[in-house]
């Protein structure tokens, strides 16, 4: 019922995903009246939103969601939510995400950057040795996450409690005022 006529094909799929067809402002305010919408109350709402975001400092792309969930459900807030929550990482926000948690993973283990840490990439190496190529870049992101996503969480719970319980006392008020209009009629 709510699926295209003409299936995307993969390089169109990716398309979409780094330019959204009808805009990234499109794509941000249709996130937002879904998010605004949500079933639950504020706190679940926005716990969910919080994990979601704070999971995005991960560095294992792939699992986001799935951890997302398991953290929204484990810590009570609002799986949905959470899957939202995950949009802060997108391709414009990656990057500073990454930099922020390989210098933070670096910092907390005592070293800073040195181009000669990382040895020659080749297509080789990365088969024959991949925990002597990525584990120099992956070891201190999954360090670094865990303050930044702790951060990036707080920084998002709190302005979210604060509009979405702005977002339903409105909304209750004028179901009150349109139902009290009616009721005088």
């Amino acid at each position: 019922m709510f699926k295209r006529r003409r299936p995307l094909d993969s390089l169109s799929q990716f398309r979409e995903w780094i330019w959204p067809r009808a805009g990234w402002y499109r794509a941000s305010q249709y996130v937002l009246h879904r998010l605004l919408r949500l079933k639950g109350d504020v706190h679940s709402i926005a716990l969910g939103l919080a994990i979601g975001a704070g999971v995005s400092a991960s560095p294992f792309m792939g699992t986001h969601f799935a951890t997302a969930a398991l953290l929204a459900w484990f810590f009570g807030g609002n799986i949905l939510a959470s899957a939202i929550g995950t949009w802060v990482g997108n391709p414009f926000t990656f990057p500073f995400i990454w930099l922020s948690t390989f210098n933070t993973g670096n910092f907390l283990l005592g070293r800073g950057f040195d181009d000669n840490a990382f040895p020659e990439i080749s297509l080789e190496n990365i088969f024959m040795s991949p925990l002597e190529i990525f584990g120099p870049i992956i070891v201190p992101m999954t360090i670094g996450a865990f303050p930044v996503g702790v951060l990036i969480t707080v920084l998002t719970y709190i302005p979210s409690n604060i509009l979405i319980n702005l977002y339903k006392t409105k909304k209750a008020e004028r179901a009150v005022k349109k139902k009290n209009v009616n009721s005088s009629l």
